[in-house]
């Protein structure tokens, strides 16, 4: 009798620890650390690489790379014959790809994760996918495509700046302006009900003979901090599109400096997008 007593005081502690165990783990699964509260991670971490480089017949140089936190798109010309990328601007990066290039051209992968456009992405796999071009490949684009205001515009008349916040984007667009002066600086949170954004264009004409112009792009940390993520150097009496498509979205800031002496003037627009 004493031992079927013993035994079952020892099969209720054993069924009470249990209970305690189990109830405590699932409120503590249940309860989020203090610390992680409102963290604000990147969901991917991507290879850098080269994905592709396309000649265009302009003599404007594509380049399409990932970079961990996001894949950038760039095109480079000379102030001269480079008037922008007309209704290319507002494609996504791998909707760039698909036009710029023959059918039968693979897609670098990358360009398709990052593509939030299901059917898009349904008509890169058609042709297949890639880790990445090795070689240049050319494109057929002709200038008249890539129309777009002249660079002309960018770097005469009275310097200034103006804002717009419209659809889904806020940007700042300059005009024969400072580098480095006041208003080269701005953020994605000054869009109006604007969250964090996930994609940066920057589309700008140095108009200097001599002297680098230096964008930089900044993210938001967890602790309200602006980090620096990307400089863009473009060379003298060069113009040069650049955007980037992240992982996730981020408040984020752009700036615009100079190397050399004071004086430095460039044009055209810093832009957040994809809230």
């Amino acid at each position: 009798m004493k031992n079927l007593l013993k035994l079952k005081a020892n099969i209720t502690a054993v069924m009470l620890f249990t209970f305690i165990t189990f109830f405590s783990c699932n409120v503590e699964e249940e309860t989020e650390p203090e610390n992680e509260v409102g963290l604000d991670t990147e969901e991917i971490t991507l290879i850098p690489k080269t994905l592709a480089t396309i000649q265009l017949t302009n003599d404007v140089e594509v380049v399409f790379k990932t970079e961990k936190d996001g894949v950038v798109f760039e095109a480079t010309g000379n102030v001269n014959n480079f008037d922008g990328l007309g209704t290319l601007e507002n494609e996504s990066i791998l909707n760039r790809f698909l036009i710029l290039t023959q059918e039968n051209v693979p897609v670098p992968q990358d360009l398709i994760d990052i593509e939030e456009n299901q059917e898009l992405k349904s008509e890169a796999l058609k042709r297949g996918a890639i880790k990445q071009h090795t070689t240049k490949l050319n494109s057929e684009l002709v200038l008249s495509y890539t129309k777009a205001p002249a660079n002309s515009n960018h770097c005469s008349g009275t310097p200034g700046y103006y804002n717009t916040d419209a659809s889904g984007q806020f940007y700042r667009t300059y005009k024969n302006y400072l580098a480095g002066g006041a208003g080269t600086t701005i953020y994605s949170s000054w869009k109006n009900n604007g969250n964090k954004c996930k994609a940066v264009k920057l589309w700008l004409s140095n108009c200097s003979t001599s002297k680098t112009l230096k964008a930089r792009t900044y993210y938001k940390n967890v602790f309200g901090n602006y980090k620096h993520l990307n400089t863009i150097n473009i060379s003298p009496n060069t113009s040069r599109f650049w955007s980037k498509t992240y992982v996730s979205r981020r408040y984020r800031k752009t700036s615009v400096a100079a190397t050399g002496q004071a004086g430095h003037r460039f044009g055209g627009y810093l832009l957040f997008t994809n809230y």
